[in-house]
């Protein structure tokens, strides 16, 4: 992130990192449901700390909607008995730890606060389910 934030900042553009909570392959390609996992939160939280500490002035969650990927961030199924049927998708919970649908939204929101000051910068999740 430092050497973009630096090149970007020389050309007078801003530098918007891609954060993101995990992913999975299973629906694109058949590999493994939790390629990356999710870890709570904690894998999210880490890029988000990451990106802010650099000095990074914004940062683009990746992808708020692919639900198909296990990158969504919007309101998701808790648990394995809630998802959809028919497909194979990542429930909030697959990384052994019981979170509220929209927990990804209320990281999100703690992560706005950080990026504006608004809360003391923090490479620990700053939020607990």
């Amino acid at each position: 992130i430092a050497p973009d934030l630096t090149e970007c900042n020389a050309r007078g553009l801003v530098y918007m990192p891609v954060v993101w909570p995990g992913f999975s392959w299973r629906n694109l390609n058949g590999g493994a449901v939790n390629q990356i996992p999710r870890r709570g939160g904690r894998f999210y939280w880490r890029q988000v700390y990451n990106a802010i500490a650099a000095g990074a002035l914004c940062v683009y969650g990746a992808m708020f909607d692919e639900v198909d990927e296990g990158t969504a961030m919007f309101k998701l199924a808790p648990t394995a008995a809630e998802l959809p049927a028919p497909g194979t998708f990542v429930p909030l919970n697959i990384d052994g730890e019981a979170l509220p649908s929209d927990w990804y939204l209320r990281l999100a929101g703690e992560a706005g606060k950080m990026l504006r000051g608004e809360t003391t910068l923090t490479s620990t999740r700053p939020i607990n389910p």
